[in-house]
């Protein structure tokens, strides 16, 4: 409704100083505008994350540059430096679904680590390696062998400001490799280092000076653009986000608001926001007490009123149509495609849980044609 759903994210590649023959004396950018997608690889026709990579090598090489004296920076001044919420639970934080959002997001902000299971339960599963490499990251392995057909049973703690990575629980018995996903814990800085890899590795020399980390340090001199990148449309994210319960972009799409709407990115101030938005249109948001946009929050909380109040102000908007199209049909895809199969493609609803809540909301069409809006929360079941 606010940006439109054409709204296209843009990421820019950049350098300040002079290029003298084949040298830079000064620094690369990567500049992000808050995308989420950047590097995913949920988009057909869109690079991964490697894929961007090579084109950026490609690009710095095409404009003569062979010799870099200066950093190699991952530019996230976008967004306020607060990735995660203050009321996140910390042992969300290191995986993947917990992953913070910054003005340069890269490859869903989250990595692979591979695990060898041993061959009894309570075995050490021995760590492999992660995917992509960071080689920065310092990794305390205490993840053991479960018992065949127990899935996923690990967590990874971490957080933002910090480079190193607990890793406890179990995998399961039979596999060769099994991979586990945790949350890149300052993706900004990931994106300038993985270039400044992926340039050298390309025979194109780096001299860095001291290091330089998100936000610190970015100079003031003029930049020329090298690469302009533009995200698949926001109707095509909104569909992934509402039919996979993408953390990561609900919080991007908050941060967006916030700032389109306020100027001012931090969680609360989008999420009051957000909140005045709705207030604005004559919803009832009493009882709308948003901590992000994700839900990561257990001292967030919202009503079945507030649900339906917006959902049945949507109807009104002209993004209505990619709004509605972009909701999972029950029993059919996304998060609820296991329940409702009866229902025949009539409803379609987007799911959220947390500890000891499940809620459902979203519409119907009666037998008769009429289109319904609904809410059902299970708080504490």
């Amino acid at each position: 409704t606010i940006f439109g759903g054409d709204y296209r994210f843009k990421t820019y590649l950049e350098h300040d100083g002079v290029v003298r023959n084949d040298t830079l004396f000064g620094n690369i950018y990567v500049r992000g505008s808050g995308d989420p997608s950047l590097g995913s690889d949920r988009f057909k026709g869109y690079p991964s994350s490697s894929g961007l990579l090579n084109k950026w090598v490609q690009v710095i090489a095409d404009a003569g540059i062979r010799y870099v004296k200066g950093e190699i920076v991952g530019d996230a001044s976008f967004f306020d430096k607060q990735s995660v919420a203050d009321s996140w639970i910390y042992g969300d934080l290191g995986n993947y679904y917990g992953a913070g959002v910054q003005g340069l997001n890269f490859n869903e902000n989250a990595y692979k680590v591979q695990f060898k299971p041993g061959v009894e339960t309570g075995d050490p599963a021995t760590m492999i390696g992660t995917e992509p490499l960071m080689s920065y990251l310092k990794f305390q392995n205490q993840v053991l062998t479960g018992e065949k057909g127990t899935g996923d049973q690990t967590m990874l703690y971490s957080n933002p400001i910090s480079t190193t990575v607990l890793m406890t629980g179990t995998v399961p018995q039979g596999f060769n490799s099994y991979s586990v996903k945790g949350a890149i814990p300052d993706p900004s800085f990931f994106v300038g280092n993985a270039l400044r890899e992926a340039l050298q590795a390309a025979n194109v020399r780096v001299v860095p000076m001291d290091s330089v980390r998100q936000n610190v340090g970015l100079s003031l001199l003029p930049r020329k653009l090298l690469d302009e990148y533009s995200s698949p449309a926001l109707r095509d994210l909104c569909q992934q986000t509402n039919v996979w319960s993408i953390n990561l972009y609900a919080d991007s799409f908050l941060k967006h608001i916030g700032k389109r709407l306020v100027g001012d990115s931090k969680y609360g101030s989008s999420a009051k926001s957000m909140t005045d938005f709705w207030v604005a249109r004559l919803a009832d948001m009493r009882g709308f007490y948003i901590k992000d946009g994700s839900g990561l929050s257990p001292s967030g909380s919202v009503t079945a009123q507030n649900l339906t109040e917006v959902l049945r102000l949507m109807k009104r908007e002209a993004a209505f149509d990619d709004f509605y199209k972009s909701i999972a049909v029950l029993g059919e895809n996304g998060t609820v495609r296991n329940i409702g199969k009866s229902t025949k493609g009539k409803v379609r609803a987007k799911s959220g849980s947390i500890e000891g809540t499940r809620a459902f909301s979203g519409y119907v069409t009666t037998k008769s044609g009429e289109l319904l809006c609904f809410a059902i929360i299970a708080h504490k079941y």
